[in-house]
């Protein structure tokens, strides 16, 4: 398993936009925050990058947490071991430091921009943002149509469950998992974290770069939410003394895709990109003939989350573009040699 993990520190949801960024470093464990400021194009992605690859040496634990919105750009770099986070904290993750000066720094990359050059071309941006803000509106309008389906199938399936089938198989991986006899760390914690994510380039799963020594797949027909099982398992583990990692679901906020104890190096994952040793196939918990009634409504809900799930996606590709259209007023009126500077004088800092 790689030292450097993925995840996304944040994604687009129905509602809004999902954040993890108070949880992307153990506040424990904190001893720099570095908060990236400025605008599209002034190289906050390259800064974290360079920082990265100057301070993490091979086998150095990391996480790179990569931006739904461009999912080839970094948002935020975590180095636990050096106690170092470095993030964007612009818009629509706005971070300020909650301890300046001994421990966060604000560093304003915008600083090199030449302003008067830009001036001239502020009709332009505003009507770039303009009509990036619609597309955004648009991708959310679908994702709220997709969770509502989404939603009225797991409804459906959660009423024809055998409720004692349920418990019974969700014990069973309780029991598989938590070591009897052994406990933990005195005040568990548990930490939200976001391994999928609707992006421009389509539902990305980041989970197989998460991967644990054991891994446990919990399977089920499409629809099923598999959320109670996995928190039951949260909630025994933190009884039980180990901290856990719970990965959301961003079409369902509220809801788990996939579950982490790192103490006893397990991972419970609902995805099929990763080999198991063991699996429960939860869909067995559906008595016979349960769901002949709602095949079609099934059917056509699975057909309608497809549909707007496309259409999100491609309405987050046309924002991606407007995007990239804003760097270009951007990059070219950047002092790169400054930037460096900037860079240098972070990294001496970091030492």
């Amino acid at each position: 398993m790689s030292a450097t993990s993925s995840l996304f520190p944040g994604a687009m949801g129905p509602e809004g936009f999902i954040s993890c960024f108070d949880h992307l470093i153990d506040e424990a464990k904190l001893k720099r925050m570095l908060i990236l400021k400025g605008g599209p194009g002034v190289g906050k992605s390259t800064f974290m990058r360079r920082v990265h690859a100057a301070l993490c040496a091979e086998g150095e634990e990391s996480t790179l947490y990569y931006c739904s919105g461009d999912p080839d750009s970094l948002d935020a770099v975590a180095l636990p071991g050096r106690g170092v986070l470095i993030l964007d904290g612009t818009a629509p993750h706005i971070v300020d430091p909650i301890i300046p000066g001994a421990r966060d720094s604000l560093i304003n990359l915008g600083a090199h921009l030449d302003e008067p050059a830009m001036r001239p071309r502020l009709p332009h941006i505003r009507a770039c943002m303009a009509d990036h803000a619609a597309c955004t509106r648009r991708a959310r309008a679908c994702l709220r149509a997709a969770s509502a389906l989404a939603r009225d199938s797991a409804a459906v399936y959660a009423a024809a469950a055998d409720g004692h089938r349920l418990a019974q198989m969700t014990h069973a991986l309780i029991a598989s998992v938590i070591p009897s006899g052994c406990t933990g760390e005195e005040t568990p914690a548990v930490r939200p974290a976001l391994a999928n994510a609707i992006t421009p380039k389509g539902e990305l799963c980041l989970i197989a770069e998460n991967a644990q020594a054991h891994v446990v797949r919990l399977t089920a027909p499409w629809g099923m939410d598999l959320t109670g099982p996995l928190r039951a398992l949260s909630m025994a583990a933190r009884l039980s003394g180990y901290a856990v990692e719970e990965y959301l679901n961003p079409l369902q906020p509220g809801s788990l895709l996939h579950l982490s104890i790192p103490s006893l190096h397990t991972l419970v994952t609902t995805s099929d990109l990763l080999p198991s040793a063991l699996a429960f196939d939860f869909g067995l918990c559906l008595p016979p003939g349960s769901l002949l009634r709602h095949e079609c409504a099934l059917e056509q809900e699975r057909a309608g989350v497809k549909l707007h799930l496309h259409r999100a996606v491609s309405a987050l590709s046309q924002a991606k573009q407007l995007h990239d259209e804003l760097e270009t007023f951007y990059v070219p009126n950047m002092d790169f040699e400054g930037w460096q500077r900037t860079l240098d004088e972070t990294l001496e800092s970091l030492k």
